[in-house]
């Protein structure tokens, strides 16, 4: 579990809106998940990204969804569940 909403956003910003767009579709105030196609497609976006941008609680963030990401991959029973505010 992450718990930083702030870090999030933040990170989705610094990473640029149009290169994560699997994250920047997450709705900040419902919940929502992300399994098979869609996280993979997160892991490709974020495997293409500059990762040495986001700042350092930041940085925990985005690496902590690519290694879920990575695990769903492997395991197609898992999901990442994001809860809004």
């Amino acid at each position: 579990m992450v718990d930083d909403n702030d870090e999030f956003w933040m990170a989705v910003v610094r990473l640029g809106r149009l290169r994560v767009t699997s994250l920047a579709r997450i709705a900040p105030y419902g919940d929502s998940t992300l399994r098979g196609e869609a996280a993979d497609r997160m892991v490709r976006e974020l495997e293409g990204s500059d990762l040495g941008r986001p700042r350092s609680g930041e940085h925990v963030v985005v690496t902590t969804l690519l290694a879920w990401g990575r695990r769903c991959r492997t395991d197609r029973d898992l999901l990442i569940a994001f809860s809004g505010d």
